[in-house]
């Protein structure tokens, strides 16, 4: 980082506005992100503040839930209400303890066109991520592919037998989907099979309170969505294909889906 580039404030927030923050930086002009296990089932796009530039100016940051695993280096913190994952906070010294920045839950900022930058091989450091055990089902029906997935900790297991491979997925821009940078499928609910759910999930709802949003209450991925009153979705659960164990989202043929400009718009709460 240049220490003559000029520095922009930026202003964010989690999705309920529970928790907002401000920080400078030099202007964001690229995607920066990682490819370890939950950076990856996160989708975070990392942003670093300016010196001790990042400030609370509203909530406490004590009061978001810190998620810690292998040898404990960074706490990623997210909101216990909404699930959006705000941060990571370093833990070692020689880090200086600074915060990173989830510049997805940035305002007015439009990452969905900012160029990918070099990606952090993450995975590379530690010990390799251990997916939790498959949930136990019948046998796959004929024809069918077996897909399973997880949050980060292991709390949220499922297992989905969908009719064919899958090649295709939708990214959409509404407020809490890129908050939480998910990749969706709706598959029947029928040929889901969860272990861990209602008990280890939150769930989040808004606006109209048709579609429920599910991420784990230890690690904050999201993971599925389920729907009520809701006649286009009956019979349906929109999972997140980046908690799918072992996929690889690069195959994927993306469809964009414009929830941001549906109404009505998202506002920052107050």
């Amino acid at each position: 980082m240049s220490d003559s580039a000029p520095l922009v404030e930026y202003h964010g927030n989690c999705h309920c506005g529970t928790f907002k923050f401000t920080f400078k930086a030099p202007e964001i002009t690229q995607a920066k992100t990682c490819d370890c296990a939950i950076c990856s089932k996160n989708g975070y796009i990392w942003g670093k503040p300016d010196g001790d530039s990042f400030t609370v100016v509203k909530g406490d940051e004590n009061a978001l839930v810190s998620y810690e695993f292998g040898k404990r280096v960074l706490a990623h913190k997210f909101c216990p209400t909404c699930g959006t994952s705000l941060m990571g906070r370093w833990k070692i010294d020689s880090m200086g303890k600074a915060a990173l920045i989830n510049i997805r839950a940035v305002q007015n900022l439009d990452s969905t066109k900012l160029p990918l930058g070099d990606v952090f091989k993450g995975s590379a450091f530690g010990e390799p991520y251990q997916p939790p055990a498959a949930v136990p089902t019948s046998p796959v029906p004929e024809g069918s592919t077996a897909y399973h997935g997880s949050c980060h900790c292991g709390a949220v297991v499922y297992t989905l037998y969908n009719p064919e491979a899958i090649t295709a997925a939708t990214d959409c821009n509404c407020s809490i989907c890129w908050r939480n940078a998910a990749v969706w499928i709706y598959p029947q609910t029928t040929q889901l099979t969860f272990r861990g759910v209602p008990d280890a999930v939150t769930e989040y709802t808004f606006s109209n309170h048709k579609a429920h949003h599910c991420f784990c209450k230890t690690c904050g991925v999201s993971v599925y969505t389920y729907f009520t009153d809701f006649e286009r979705m009956e019979g349906k659960t929109a999972l997140n294909l980046r908690t799918v164990n072992g996929f690889d989202l690069g195959s994927l043929t993306v469809k964009k889906g414009n929830g941001r400009d549906l109404k009505p718009l998202y506002e920052v709460p107050a």
